[in-house]
């Protein structure tokens, strides 16, 4: 444990993971089902093992279909309240600070896709608070214009509302991240 937070490992991504699992294929055709697993799954006790192992398979394939550019599947996982706060050093200057529901979302991401010609996200650890979690990930891309490769770690703060997250804060800094979660190191 750490910060208060159960710490969760998580495996590389798989090949497996360009392509939606039976399950995502399920819950985009029932989003209702998507919404009552997470729902239940977010009751379950901090720390367990069954909890880890969906919070660790929820998250890799999560980021699996946002580098794939599958936002039907991302999209589940939001709450239709949704907001997104990007690292204000990540954005220029002209851009909303705040990206609001899951069309706020996809705006962001035609910006991301504009600016970079193969930018990622590779989660590569999650602090499950509960009621939140912190995922570190690796964010990597090539500028669209430039040409120059990026490669920068950026902490993810999901807040979440019933097993949706419904706010997603980032930033460059753990410490910050983690004060920003109640939980300092």
């Amino acid at each position: 444990m750490e910060a208060a937070g159960a710490r969760i490992a998580v495996a590389p991504g798989r090949a497996r993971d360009r392509e939606r699992t039976l399950d995502q294929r399920i819950y985009v055709r029932l989003p209702a089902l998507y919404r009552a697993g997470a729902a239940a799954a977010s009751q379950l006790p901090l720390g367990s093992r069954l909890r880890r192992t969906l919070v660790a398979r929820s998250v890799r394939l999560a980021y699996a279909a946002a580098n794939r550019r599958d936002f039907d599947v991302v999209l589940l996982g939001l709450d239709p309240a949704f907001e997104y706060r990007p690292a204000g050093d990540l954005m220029p200057p002209d851009l909303e600070p705040v990206f609001r529901g899951h069309d706020g979302y996809l705006e962001l991401w035609r910006y991301w896709l504009d600016a970079f010609t193969d930018i990622r996200w590779e989660p590569e650890e999650i602090l499950d608070f509960g009621d939140a979690f912190l995922v570190s990930t690796q964010q990597k891309g090539r500028g669209s214009g430039s040409g120059v490769a990026v490669s920068e770690p950026v902490f993810q703060l999901f807040a979440l509302r019933r097993g949706l997250v419904l706010r997603q804060d980032d930033f460059l800094d753990r410490s910050q991240a983690l004060a920003a979660a109640g939980r300092p190191e």
